[in-house]
């Protein structure tokens, strides 16, 4: 697989999509990649003509996939930052009713329905990992739609900041073209700094806004923010620059949240981590109600270089996962999410070969349990799994 392959599957994938109806349902994770990609897939598919109804979600899990399909059968469903490895979930239950476009980032399934597309761009080996997020792997799916979409390419920069793809000190591959477009149309400005580290400033909206904090409002909206419309807060924030309302919103939000993580962060310290030979890990229950369940991967996100953590040992945090999905409606089910971060010095021995990454590691480990899977990267995975099995599934990792 190669790059070229990847164009010709996405021209492929857009006549599908053309020829399935112009009603469409797009669905988008909740942090910073999967927002500018929500924009970027809804701004041109609406520019191409099509009627977007754009859902973001938190985790892709069959109840949710089945009502997502039921709602929107006979018309088209895109999905974005999500949903590669459940292409076989997503087949299952799409039962053959709706062309299912797949524009993912992540390691990915096949596809077992010819009316799901699954162009995760692992697939044709783009990684997923540092060289393309899922908001740049949409301005160029946006591009082989109409180049004058050109003009979202700014977006593709900040979903891979926001998933941390410049951790090497700067953007490559696929990133870094999205970025030396937007360079290139003055949108963005890089700045150089020692040992071959750069800075990126966006200016768009007139005035220079650094990228790396900026992006992590948008997951901090996105995610403490996901049952009080803090998605779409931080959408109109990439298209329209900060606002009163952005600055209001964020402000609230941060301070939940570290009121929220100070908390936790002390009742760890206390006694509430518990160790294994290979894993730290606590439960959080509903303790960090009412936000979203991304919230839990950014708190171990937070703690994983804390002097009381061991830089040895893999991180799991379990938060409760709440039965009201935002514009899905209420769910049956008694279950917690698990998200999975490394400290710093464990990542590297992981990008070097020396540990297994967390892709390999929880995705069949959750499955003994029975929970479900989906996005998973080396250094940062989740997984829906059953109240009362969290001790069991870090037994079996």
């Amino acid at each position: 697989m190669s790059r070229e392959s990847y164009i010709e599957a996405l021209k492929d994938g857009i006549a599908k999509l053309r020829a399935a109806g112009r009603d469409l349902t797009l669905v988008h994770h909740n942090d910073a990649d999967g927002l500018t990609a929500g924009g970027v897939l809804e701004t041109a598919l609406t520019r191409d003509g099509f009627k977007v109804e754009r859902i973001a979600l938190e985790r892709i899990h069959p109840p949710i996939v089945e009502r997502i399909h039921d709602r929107a059968a006979g018309h088209p469903v895109v999905y974005t930052d999500l949903a590669g490895r459940a292409a076989p979930v997503i087949c299952e239950l799409n039962r053959d009713r709706s062309f299912t476009l797949i524009l993912d980032h992540h390691p990915a399934e096949e596809s077992t329905s010819e009316k799901v597309l699954n162009l995760s761009s692992e697939r044709f080996g783009l990684s997923g990992e540092a060289e393309i997020s899922a908001a740049t792997a949409a301005t160029i799916f946006a591009l082989v739609l109409d180049e004058k979409n050109v003009d979202l390419r700014y977006l593709g920069v900040i979903g891979a900041i926001g998933d941390s793809h410049d951790r090497g000190g700067r953007l490559i591959a696929y990133n870094r073209e999205a970025l030396l477009d937007a360079a290139e149309r003055g949108e963005i400005k890089i700045i150089s700094k020692a040992n071959d580290k750069e800075e990126y400033v966006l200016t768009k909206f007139g005035g220079d806004i650094r990228l790396t904090p900026f992006s992590k409002s948008l997951t901090v909206l996105g995610a403490a923010g996901y049952t009080v419309g803090g998605p779409e807060v931080g959408i109109r924030a990439c298209f329209e620059g900060p606002s009163p309302e952005y600055n209001t919103k964020l402000s609230e939000l941060s301070s939940l949240k570290e009121e929220r993580f100070n908390r936790a962060l002390n009742d760890l310290k206390a006694g509430g981590l518990q160790v294994t030979q290979h894993h730290q890990w606590f439960i959080i229950g509903d303790g960090f109600s009412p936000m979203g369940v991304k919230i839990i991967g950014e708190f171990c996100m937070d703690i994983r270089d804390e002097e009381f953590m061991d830089p040895t040992k893999y991180i799991a945090g379990f938060q409760d996962m709440p039965t009201e999905i935002p514009g899905l409606g209420a769910f049956e089910w008694d279950l917690a999410k698990v998200s999975m971060r490394v400290p710093t010095p464990l990542g590297q021995k992981i990008v070097d070969g020396e540990m297994p990454g967390l892709d390999w590691l929880l995705p069949e480990a959750a499955l003994q349990v029975d929970g479900t899977i989906d996005a998973c990267h080396g250094y940062a995975a989740a997984a829906l799994v059953p109240h009362g099995r969290e001790e069991e599934l870090i037994q079996l990792m």
